[in-house]
């Protein structure tokens, strides 16, 4: 008993005894000894030169005092700042090596014994949220190794199983730091619905820039109010059905031109950017640059009701009242399209822009699908039991949205030419925004479909109605923005869709902030990269994929075709008949010539053929020894073997 005392009391001094520790010079008992009770820096406070910003070294005397210094492990510029690192205290005394104790940031112990590392809770916030970006990039769940006994097989997956992992975190890294902002929809609690929300309740709430973007500019004796966005969503072009045309810059709401042409005025359409526009008046459709001069009368495309323009081909498509279709490159001036739909005129077009491929509707209630290179329609298929009121476009080309006097609005998967749903209700004008919701408008009334199960299935988002009396002509969601602009009988307003618009834009597409000299420079960069016409197609993808090889027909030879013949004529003779016939009839001489005539009609179509081959190769030579023809003059420098 007095044994075991006296070790529990040399035990308990050896507890009590204070260490200084090498790391973060305090002193510490053994008893109070923690995983979290040493904090230091596990790096050296360096200095770093202005002029060699890639090198880092410890601090010295010598080195100037614009050089910036910090701690090279948590950035700390104060060389007292508290240690960003704990672990446990080790002395002077200590035969352990510091490498055993793997600093843990903010560590504690497991229940187990071993340690894990607790962030702060902003630090665990970020890593959270990037396990959730990372996951959303991964394929699926890893494989399991386990049951694998391929040694090489296994250690091959292992290399691609890290090898997705490693992408996953570097697709959402580029997302974190590239796509900063997310979109936001409105959301309700308990039994409240989305489209109950007014637009006055939503201004209320938002900040003032995004307050301003909601507006009603009343113009009644010009209207009523066509419009049109630039790719980048900065600027606007309206135009009145009375001669009102004007351009605006939506970023300060400022007018940057305005004129009146005196005459009809059935469409406006922005070219490649917003120093020019086309607008198709009452005869002919004008170019117009911002400045409201007039550049070009393209009086071949005739009384225009309906513009589209093809960015990526620098392509202006109408249709006029007549049904006839034209695509004029506005670079050249070559009209490279004409073609006459045959159903009559139209004033229902849009662009697909996965494809470039412009969809028309018609009267009879079908939608036909063109290309400018082809004077048939590529797709013709019946959309409604009535005549086609409005269409467009998802912006992923797959999907496209019909309306017809049927009182009916169709959603058309494009790739299998099938109806996903069918809505009821009319609509005059149809428009998809950016991140997929769809707008459709009858009268003074706006409604707004949204997909947010995935599984394209659209239900109401929100409503919107305007003063009675108005008629809406067009809808188009402001890219880039969460604002969508009517244009009306009374002139044009816009509203606030939440969650509507790209909330991060690419500023090598479509800058809103780009300057001048950027525009200059995007201009040049898009007319070398101008694709030709040729290349609008159904399937963009087949461009670039290998064409199948194909085996080519190797011609008989000699011997083949003469077995070949000898073979037919041998059926031709087993397939005589040697009936019995009436006296007189049966002579040796009439059965070797009917013999012969089987013969003949068996060696026919062999003879025939190897006649026409004769023909083609005769001709081919002639072709080429035609081209090759020189003149007397250098007649004498051609070889022997060349003229033979």
């Amino acid at each position: 008993m007095e044994q075991q005392e006296a070790m529990g009391e040399t035990e308990k001094r050896e507890r009590e005894k204070e260490f200084i520790c090498k790391r973060c010079k305090q002193n510490y008992t053994t008893s109070s000894n923690n995983p979290t009770s040493c904090r230091f820096h596990p790096s050296f406070f360096v200095c770093r030169r202005h002029d060699d910003q890639k090198r880092y070294y410890e601090l010295r005397p010598e080195d100037p005092p614009y050089a910036a210094k910090f701690y090279d492990c948590c950035g700390a510029e104060d060389p007292k700042a508290s240690g960003c690192s704990t672990s446990f205290h080790v002395s002077y005394d200590d035969d352990l090596n510091l490498q055993n104790f793997e600093p843990v940031k903010m560590g504690v112990k497991k229940e187990d014994g071993s340690l894990c590392k607790i962030m702060p809770p902003e630090e665990q916030e970020i890593l959270d949220e990037m396990d959730i970006k990372v996951k959303k990039y991964l394929r699926g769940e890893s494989a399991n190794f386990e049951a694998l006994r391929d040694k090489k097989l296994k250690g091959q997956l292992a290399v691609k199983e890290e090898l997705y992992g490693k992408s996953a975190k570097a697709a959402a890294k580029v997302e974190k730091w590239l796509m900063p902002s997310e979109g936001g929809y409105l959301e309700v609690e308990g039994i409240e619905k989305t489209w109950r929300i007014k637009q006055e309740a939503i201004v209320r709430e938002v900040d003032i820039s995004s307050s301003k973007k909601q507006y009603d500019i009343v113009l009644p004796d010009l209207g009523p109010y066509t419009l049109d966005f630039t790719s980048s969503g900065r600027y606007m072009a309206v135009a009145g059905l009375k001669g009102h045309l004007a351009i605006i810059d939506m970023m300060n709401m400022g007018l940057i031109k305005e004129l009146q042409v005196r005459e009809t005025v059935r469409d406006v359409v922005f070219l490649h950017n917003e120093l020019f526009f086309a607008a198709a008046q009452k005869k002919y459709t004008y170019i117009y640059n911002r400045d409201g001069t007039e550049l070009h009368c393209l009086k071949e495309h005739g009384a225009v009701s309906k513009l589209q323009f093809l960015k990526n081909h620098f392509l202006l498509a109408s249709i006029n009242k007549f049904g006839q279709l034209h695509y004029q490159d506005v670079t050249t001036g070559l009209m490279v399209g004409n073609f006459r739909t045959g159903l009559g005129g139209s004033d229902v077009m849009h662009v697909n822009p996965f494809n470039s491929v412009v969809a028309l509707g018609h009267s009879n209630g079908s939608v036909t699908m063109w290309k400018p290179t082809s004077a048939a329609p590529l797709v013709k298929m019946l959309t409604h039991h009535g005549p086609v009121s409005a269409l467009s476009f998802h912006s992923n080309g797959h999907l496209m949205a019909t309306a017809g006097s049927d009182r009916k609005i169709k959603i058309w998967d494009l790739r299998k030419y099938e109806v996903l749903q069918t809505l009821p209700g009319h609509a005059k004008t149809l428009d998809f925004s950016q991140k997929g919701l769809l707008a459709t408008s009858t009268g003074s009334f706006v409604q707004i479909l949204g997909d947010f199960s995935g599984s394209q299935n659209y239900s109401r988002y929100m409503t919107h109605s305007i003063a009675k009396g108005y008629q809406i002509r067009k809808v188009l969601f402001r890219p880039y923005e969460d604002v969508l602009g009517l244009g009306h009988s009374m002139g044009w307003s816009s509203i606030l869709i939440p969650g509507s618009g790209e909330p991060n834009f690419d500023s090598w597409v479509a800058n809103p902030f780009e300057t001048p000299k950027q525009r200059r420079e995007k201009e040049v960069r898009s007319l070398l990269d101008k694709l030709p016409p040729e290349t609008i197609m159904l399937d963009p993808k087949k461009i670039g994929n290998l064409r199948p090889p194909t085996r080519r027909k190797e011609k008989p030879s000699k011997e083949e075709r003469e077995a070949e013949m000898e073979a037919a004529v041998a059926d031709a003779k087993n397939s005589v008949s040697t009936k019995r016939k009436t006296k007189g009839r049966n002579k040796p001489s009439r059965r070797a010539k009917k013999m012969q005539e089987v013969v003949e009609r068996a060696k026919r179509p062999f003879l025939e053929q190897q006649k026409q081959e004769e023909e083609l190769s005769k001709n081919k030579k002639q072709k080429i020894s035609e081209q090759s023809e020189l003149p007397k003059s250098l007649q004498r420098f051609v070889s022997k073997k060349a003229a033979s």
